[in-house]
């Protein structure tokens, strides 16, 4: 099992955005000395509340502060992107990053961002779907001409810079509903769940894998699951510590519940919108027993995460060490708390430097990492 940390930058009482956006940088070094696998930042727009409208910026001026650590943006939302661009700013990044991208790509979900793009959300999932094969012809350096119902391309020159790694950078896909899952398992991709309680992730575990071989795909464990995480010296200190931060973060379950009561959420989105009401409705002490956050002691967490493994095929563990205004302090110190004494008990000692991947290998190849 891999490690991951996903960024979720939020504005501070009295910090500037530029101290906001150092504060994080410094954490992916942070993160890169602490030996996590993986760093990722997300993406939202006319947010003051989530002031990152290009993770791609921050994934490029992580790549010069880094030399181990995998960086990649979760996600690029697809349907506000030139399937071009998207294309060749990932082929730069992979190249600032000596191969170390991730691309982490997802169809959208907050009703405000498609008003403001004068989108239509309800056609995300074939704008999603369109935008993919475009890049998918584009990475293989196909001269072609693309004229769909959303995006046009007429490529006919090689791609500049080309891919570090080969055949392309990994896709990682969040996949919450049956259709996304069915997607995912299909081309044999990462699939992502969001605070999915345990049970649910098992059953879609079981679904894709299902799939999966019908797909003529071998078995291989691609589950990335997100889970809230505090460490302190002790189960009660955590709680105290994280109380007001964590309950601000899940904030976000009311506000999709109230998209789902509102109507705002088009045919397509029934997924989120069963699960707002239910992830939105549990107490702070109900997300901790269930094992939906990660909060306590070094042993407390670790005795969390075994259970997870016990009962789930998990890929990477995508730790949030970032809980809505957290000082970053706060932050940095449960980072590598949770490092020096929680990752070591599912550290393979054979597996040699953590997430070490050759500049000009990267993680390209046949199966998951080819588009199917």
């Amino acid at each position: 099992m891999k490690f991951a940390i996903w960024d979720k930058l939020q504005p501070r009482a009295g910090v500037s955005h530029t101290q906001l956006y150092h504060e994080h940088l410094q954490e992916v070094s942070i993160a890169e000395k602490c030996g996590f696998d993986h760093f990722w930042f997300f993406e939202h727009h006319v947010s003051p509340n989530s002031p990152i409208p290009s993770p791609n910026l921050m994934v490029a001026a992580a790549s010069v502060m880094t030399s181990r650590i995998r960086l990649g943006n979760m996600v690029n939302v697809l349907p506000y992107r030139d399937p071009l661009l998207v294309a060749e700013e990932a082929a730069m990044l992979d190249v600032l990053s000596g191969g170390r991208l991730d691309v982490g790509v997802g169809r959208g979900l907050k009703p405000t961002e498609f008003e403001v793009f004068c989108l239509s959300q309800a056609d995300s999932r074939a704008m999603f779907e369109e935008s993919i094969e475009v890049i998918r012809r584009i990475w293989a350096d196909e001269t072609f001409e693309h004229r769909g119902t959303h995006y046009s391309v007429a490529k006919k020159t090689p791609l500049s810079p080309p891919l570090v790694q080969r055949p392309t950078p990994r896709l990682w896909i969040s996949a919450q509903s049956e259709e996304s899952l069915r997607w995912a398992a299909e081309r044999d991709l990462m699939f992502g769940q969001i605070d999915s309680l345990i049970e649910d992730c098992r059953r879609d575990c079981e679904r894709y894998h299902e799939i999966q071989a019908a797909a003529g795909h071998g078995f291989a464990q691609r589950l990335f699951l997100t889970r809230e995480v505090y460490v302190a010296e002790t189960d009660e200190k955590a709680r105290a510590e994280a109380y007001e931060y964590l309950l601000a973060d899940w904030d976000l379950w009311n506000r999709y519940k109230q998209f789902a009561r509102d109507g705002r959420l088009p045919a397509g989105y029934e997924a989120w919108a069963k699960r707002a009401p239910l992830l939105s409705s549990l107490s702070f002490e109900d997300l901790i027993e269930q094992g939906v956050v990660l909060v306590g002691s070094p042993a407390t967490v670790a005795e969390g995460i075994r259970r997870h493994q016990e009962q789930l095929e998990l890929a990477v563990l995508v730790c949030v060490m970032q809980l809505a205004h957290m000082p970053h302090e706060m932050v940095r110190k449960s980072m590598e708390m949770f490092a020096a004494e929680v990752m070591p008990h599912f550290t393979d000692p054979a597996a040699g430097e953590r997430g070490h991947v050759p500049a000009g290998a990267g993680e390209g190849g046949t199966g998951a990492h080819a588009f199917g």
